[in-house]
């Protein structure tokens, strides 16, 4: 059971932890929802998969901001602690860094299962689910979008659809009229029902309409061709404009990476891996990092903080790279910049108590 300084140290650490991801969280994620709606607007995302894109980016981003959160977190907590002098009295009381990493371990657990679960599994999840509904909806046909009662423009852009109602299957149009834009003329088609039918040798689509009229002609001219048909085809859609689109790398599951021989598969499973561990490295490295001198300010090692982060993330992507380059054995991957940040953790803790750091009973200040 957790004793009263230990709940203490664990409600600052939450509290600092919490105000760090809220407000990096809703930073980037303001970002990426602009990112998504210029997509959007531009056509390259379907309207009706803003919500599962969405979620995909706030899981992908809250897992990873959730080691650097907790990292800064820390160093507020303990670097309050400093200032206030209450580590000194801590100190005193013959409380080392033994107690101080209690707090830590116990809030860090459940952070690294969920960590973990985020980024091994659940975040390659969402972004599957994103990604086959936006296939889903791109790969719609036109009568899968087109509303009655208003004009609908094709994919194409060249031809406008109107009709005045719709079967429940969306299979049958009634009172359709099509206006088609050509480089010398105008045509327009009228018909009293329309079926869309796809081909059963080419796999094209095709609207077959009738009956009805079709007029061809220049607007402003008297010289127009009036046509009169039982029945007649429209194609829509070619088979090929269909693609099966292939998966990314970060939308397979743990199993498909594990059993592909490909540099980027096993470099990204490395990767999902190698996320929760750089949490416990900097939850180690925190503590030590975060003491403030006594004349220091209060926010004194925060750009130290913040400065090893950025030198971990960058070693972490070079090392990805030379990875996926094959430049570097996979036996190795990235414990090596895990091992070095242990190493200046453990450099600090001796540097700030000596052999007895851990008991608290050469704690310098």
């Amino acid at each position: 059971m957790p004793n009263i300084i230990t709940k203490y140290l664990m409600r600052e650490i939450l509290k600092s932890s919490a105000a760090t991801v809220l407000v990096l969280f809703v930073i980037l994620m303001s970002n990426a929802f602009g990112r998504v709606l210029s997509e959007i607007a531009d056509g390259k995302i379907p309207q009706q998969a803003l919500l599962p894109v969405m979620l995909s980016q706030s899981v992908n981003l809250f897992s990873l901001l959730l080691p650097v959160s907790f990292f800064l977190g820390i160093v507020f907590a303990f670097g309050r602690l400093y200032k206030d002098h209450e580590i000194v009295v801590m100190n005193a009381c013959g409380m080392g860094y033994g107690l101080f990493y209690r707090p830590v371990l116990i809030i860090l657990l459940p952070l690294l299962i969920f960590s973990a679960y985020s980024n091994i599994w659940l975040n390659a999840q969402m972004q599957r689910n994103a990604q086959n509904i936006i296939e889903q909806e791109n790969n719609l046909n036109e009568f899968d979008q087109i509303k009655s009662g208003q004009f609908n423009q094709s994919q194409s852009g060249d031809r406008v659809f109107y009709m005045e109602s719709i079967s429940e299957d969306r299979l049958e149009l009634n009172n359709v009229v099509i206006g088609q834009s050509g480089k010398a003329e105008m045509i327009l088609e009228t018909a009293q029902s329309g079926r869309h039918r796809i081909d059963e040798e080419s796999g094209d689509l095709f609207l077959v309409v009738g009956p009805g009229e079709r007029y061809e002609g220049r607007a402003g001219e008297k010289d127009f061709k009036i046509i009169s048909f039982q029945q007649h085809g429209i194609l829509i859609e070619k088979k090929e404009s269909r693609k099966k689109r292939s998966v990314d790398v970060e939308e397979k599951t743990p199993r498909q990476l594990w059993n592909s021989n490909g540099a980027r598969d096993r470099t990204e499973l490395h990767w999902r891996i190698a996320i929760p561990v750089v949490m416990l490295v900097l939850a180690l490295l925190a503590v030590p990092l975060s003491y403030i001198e006594p004349r220091q300010g209060r926010y004194g090692k925060v750009g130290y903080a913040f400065l090893v982060y950025l030198v971990y993330l960058n070693l972490m992507g070079f090392t990805r790279a030379q990875l996926e380059a094959k430049s570097i054995p996979f036996v190795v991957n990235f414990w090596w910049v895990h091992f070095v940040f242990i190493t200046l953790a453990i450099i600090l803790l001796f540097r700030k108590s000596g052999s007895g750091w851990f008991a608290g009973k050469k704690v310098n200040q």
